[in-house]
């Protein structure tokens, strides 16, 4: 992730190259009482600290993070050591006494000169070396939120996709049941099946949509059902609370209803009954279903480990994780799934 590019990433870095100048300039003249020379003495070794910091960018950072250690550590030494020697030598034998603040009584190889030229340089790589590391991390921690985004993306989309068939196969075994048995009510199924058909493949693929249409939804599914066993279930669906302008992710509660249906037994106080409660109260989405229950049935199967249940389960960890709570209770005549989505998100 670049900072700045074209040509405000050259200007970025001549006004670098102005500071350094600039600032080395006033920090020795300050010292030596003479910033006329410290200036013409910065000036002078100007390109060599510039190539030494650019060989330091673009070809021992880029070793480092390809982990070539062995490269960084001889190319590394030679850079460093070497523009120190070109800077020492320069400055012995150069023709203007000022330049390198020339003593003729300090060899030409005293280690203590050269430390000097190579802690100068080293002075000069600090900011820009850190900023390449700093936009390097930037760079890797926005690769990995892209492949993050893609994974989840990808998950999403797969199991999505596992939505529509799963739904639409139970409804149309549905249909060509109550078809085989010339039930009057086929052609209303077959018209609440194509509104339901539209809504997936218009609506499952977005990130959101209204909460009502979700709702006009389940009603269809649940019309549907109706038409299908006609007086078999009691069924009770409500609604409190203001659901305009709410957004939710689509096909989302339909499963928990489907689990209600496919699970709900006649018990010893009457027939099969299922009641669905849908609450809105501060950004807070209540499903509450509730459907009859036969104690002789042992309650481990009644709870569905369909690809419905599991699917929507892992959609909530993705979409809404640390958003959502969800449990179920069980009762000798009634089973309970309560879910509850913060769609404030």
């Amino acid at each position: 992730m670049r900072l700045l590019t074209g040509k405000n990433r050259w200007l970025l870095h001549i006004t670098y190259w102005v500071m350094v100048v600039l600032l080395f300039t006033f920090f020795w003249g300050t010292r030596y009482g003479n910033y006329w020379v410290c200036f013409y003495n910065e000036l002078y070794f100007l390109p060599i600290k510039i190539a030494a910091t650019y060989f330091g960018l673009y070809y021992l950072i880029p070793q480092l993070f390809k982990r070539n250690y062995y490269r960084v550590v001889v190319a590394g030494s030679f850079m460093f050591i070497g523009s120190g020697l070109l800077q020492r030598i320069i400055g012995y034998y150069s023709f203007i006494p000022e330049v390198g603040f020339y003593l003729p009584d300090i060899p030409l190889f005293d280690i203590t000169e050269i430390l000097h030229k190579i802690m100068d340089i080293n002075a000069v790589m600090i900011i820009p070396f850190s900023i390449k590391f700093y936009t390097h991390y930037l760079d890797k921690e926005h690769k990995i939120l892209i492949l993050s985004q893609e994974k989840t993306e990808a998950e999403l989309h797969f199991l999505r996709s596992q939505i529509q068939p799963h739904f639409l196969f139970n409804v149309l075994n549905d249909i060509y049941a109550m078809a085989l048995l010339n039930k009057k009510e086929t052609p209303d199924s077959i018209l609440k099946l194509a509104d339901l058909m539209r809504y997936v493949l218009q609506e499952s693929t977005a990130s959101k949509v209204p909460l009502e249409k979700e709702i006009n939804y389940i009603r269809n599914y649940i019309d549907l059902e109706k038409l299908r066993y006609n007086d078999l279930y009691a069924i009770s669906f409500e609604i409190h609370g203001d659901i305009a302008n709410k957004m939710i992710t689509p096909l989302l509660l339909l499963p928990f209803i489907e689990n209600a249906y496919k699970h709900s037994t006649t018990n010893d106080t009457g027939g099969a009954w299922i009641k669905i409660r849908i609450s809105l109260t501060n950004e807070v989405l209540t499903l509450e279903i509730m459907n009859s229950f036969d104690r002789n049935i042992p309650k481990v199967t009644q709870v569905s480990s369909g690809i419905g249940i599991q699917n929507v389960k892992k959609r909530l960890d993705i979409l809404y994780q640390g958003k959502y709570t969800f449990y179920t209770e069980n009762t000798p005549e009634s089973y309970k799934t309560i879910l509850t989505i913060n769609l404030d998100t």
